[in-house]
């Protein structure tokens, strides 16, 4: 009778154990992961590099150098994103208003984007800074994230709203 008791013991520590490896990340945690995915995968040839400048809050900052001492700025709000391509497509991007704004050192306004590339082939010409395409379980991993994050920004129904 010892021994069975054991075993309850066992097979219950190891359910919680479980449970708690499978919660669902919170939306800080999830952006928190894209960001840093995204850091290290900042992408740049020979005198074409990125440079990551900071990660705060789901506001992704790099720059690229524009001519000598000059530089764009471009901010990615993780927190706008609120759609991506179909299951279906080769070409993995995400969407949101406003997603990505590119503004030149000590200019007001910039360009703002509403898609960015993630990997793939990039058919539509999208801003795409990184290179995941080479790591396809990262990728993978990361269509996860990203729509983890697309449920946390989507648009709620209101109480008194029929659709």
């Amino acid at each position: 009778m010892g021994v069975n008791a054991q075993k309850k013991t066992t097979a219950k520590s190891t359910k919680a154990a479980t449970e708690n490896k499978t919660a669902k990340p919170t939306k800080q945690e999830t952006m928190d992961w894209i960001g840093g995915k995204m850091k290290e995968n900042l992408a740049g040839t020979l005198g074409d590099f990125r440079h990551f400048v900071s990660y705060s809050n789901g506001i992704f900052v790099y720059k690229k150098e524009a001519t000598m001492n000059e530089w764009y700025f471009t901010t990615i709000d993780l927190n706008t994103v609120k759609g991506m391509n179909n299951e279906y497509s080769k070409d993995f991007y995400v969407t949101g208003k406003k997603l990505v704004n590119t503004v030149l050192e000590g200019k007001e306004y910039g360009t703002e984007k509403d898609f960015l590339s993630i990997s793939g082939p990039n058919y539509d010409d999208y801003s795409a800074p990184f290179n995941f395409t080479a790591d396809q379980a990262l990728v993978e991993r990361l269509k996860k994230a990203f729509a983890t994050l697309i449920e946390y920004n989507s648009t709620q129904k209101g109480a008194d709203e029929k659709f």
